[in-house]
């Protein structure tokens, strides 16, 4: 689209100054010339390549049409320069506002995670409390399991992880009838994995158009018990990854559990999970490679990767090395707790040493000056000045420049056992 913006506009304004000005099209001879606007436009809206091109059409008129005014080599001159400063400005904003469109959506995925892991706490904690005579499962520990298989699966929703989901759903959410479905394009829905009494999809239900419609889930709380057909709700969750859409279709639940709030919290459960696989495929070699290492860091750490590639958007990792005697547990743990809002802390112990690795997104020097002396001065306030006896080593980092493995293994290597 640009480059056809870039050739459209200077024939569009040669067209129209020769209707308008035929005696001198390209207005050299008057106090302004208007015709170098449309390089300066493209130049603005599209940088410096696209707006040359433009200058370089506006020139072409000098081949096919002579001015007769010898002022055309420095006017053209001019432009040349104009349309370099435009576009090297157009350039330059492009590239801030790309960065801070990436750190924004980096930002908000992560404020979704959070309070989905909140909210799957609190209503682990509270079906666990109501339930556990009866129905002695804990969703967390549930979910806990199924990462571990997702993480087998590499991230991949085939029909074991499916089935284990709708189990889950079934055991938590008293979800009797479902199945989960891949879409892509306009194509009917594939079948993944189902449980109970689902039969063949049915793209004419009214709550399946609603939601493909309006591109969000949706449930009979929105229509009414009397217009749900064959479906009590459809919940969708968009894989860009992949560009298709995950399906979950839920046509029966038990009487006791119908009831709005549950149907808010299969919702939440299911964005949870699937946001969790879309991630596991994005760290796969991370989390393979070191299974103890949070779901969270290797993923974080992944997508930052990814950031300073593309945008030169600038993260770090600081790395606190302590001695594994009889107060690291107690140093480490109370180090841990000392990571800011966006930080993401891993502990990685070995027989040789205690590792605390902090990720601090969007973060350069300075931050990494502020946090050791934030973090010393806390330590101090609670150990004393002893606590830098059992700290072997401080060490920072650079995300990016090498793959998450290749910097984890600088990182770690020397953290291994033999």
């Amino acid at each position: 689209m640009a480059w056809i913006e870039a050739i459209a506009i200077p024939v569009v304004a040669l067209a129209l100054s020769f209707l308008w000005h035929p005696q001198n099209p390209l207005f050299l001879d008057e106090s302004f010339p208007w015709l170098w606007l449309a390089p300066t436009l493209v130049a603005l809206r599209y940088g410096v390549t696209p707006g040359l091109l433009a200058v370089l059409i506006l020139m072409t008129s000098l081949l096919w049409m002579p001015e007769p005014s010898g002022e055309w080599l420095p006017a053209f001159t001019g432009l040349t320069i104009l349309t370099l400063i435009c576009g090297e400005y157009s350039d330059i904003w492009t590239s801030r506002r790309r960065r801070s469109e990436a750190r924004t959506r980096i930002l908000e995925e992560r404020m979704t995670r959070l309070t989905d892991d909140l909210y799957v706490a609190q209503i682990s904690q509270e079906r666990l409390e109501q339930n556990l005579i009866y129905r002695p499962i804990s969703l967390r520990s549930a979910l806990q399991e199924l990462k571990q298989n997702a993480v087998i699966s590499g991230g991949v929703f085939n029909k074991d992880l499916g089935d284990q989901f709708l189990y889950l759903l079934n055991q938590t959410c008293g979800v009797q009838s479902a199945g989960i479905y891949i879409k892509s394009d306009h194509h009917t829905p594939l079948e993944v994995a189902k449980i109970g009494n689902m039969g063949p999809f049915q793209p004419a239900d009214s709550v399946y158009i609603s939601a493909i419609e309006r591109q969000e889930s949706r449930s009979l709380v929105d229509f009414g018990p009397t217009q749900a057909e064959h479906y009590l709700a459809i919940y969708i969750f968009d894989d860009i990854q992949h560009h298709q859409q995950v399906i979950l279709a839920v046509s029966d639940i038990s009487f006791f559990s119908l009831d709005e709030d549950n149907i808010r919290v299969i919702g939440v459960i299911f964005r949870y999970f699937c946001n969790h696989n879309m991630a596991i495929e994005k760290s796969l070699d991370i989390l393979r490679e070191w299974p103890d290492c949070p779901d969270d860091f290797a993923v974080e750490l992944t997508i930052l990767t990814e950031l300073s590639t593309q945008y030169h958007v600038k993260s770090m990792l600081l790395v606190y090395t302590l001695n594994p005697d009889e107060h690291s547990g107690t140093l480490s743990r109370y180090l841990c707790t000392l990571c800011r809002g966006l930080d993401i802390v891993w502990q990685y112990t070995t027989e040789q040493s205690v590792r605390i690795l902090f990720l601090l997104p969007f973060s350069g020097a300075a931050s990494i000056e502020g946090h050791i002396a934030r973090v010393s001065l806390e330590m101090k306030d609670r150990f004393g000045e002893g606590w830098l006896t059992h700290c072997t080593s401080i060490c920072d980092y650079t995300v990016g420049g090498k793959s998450p493995s290749a910097l984890l293994h600088t990182i770690l290597s020397a953290a291994r056992a033999p």
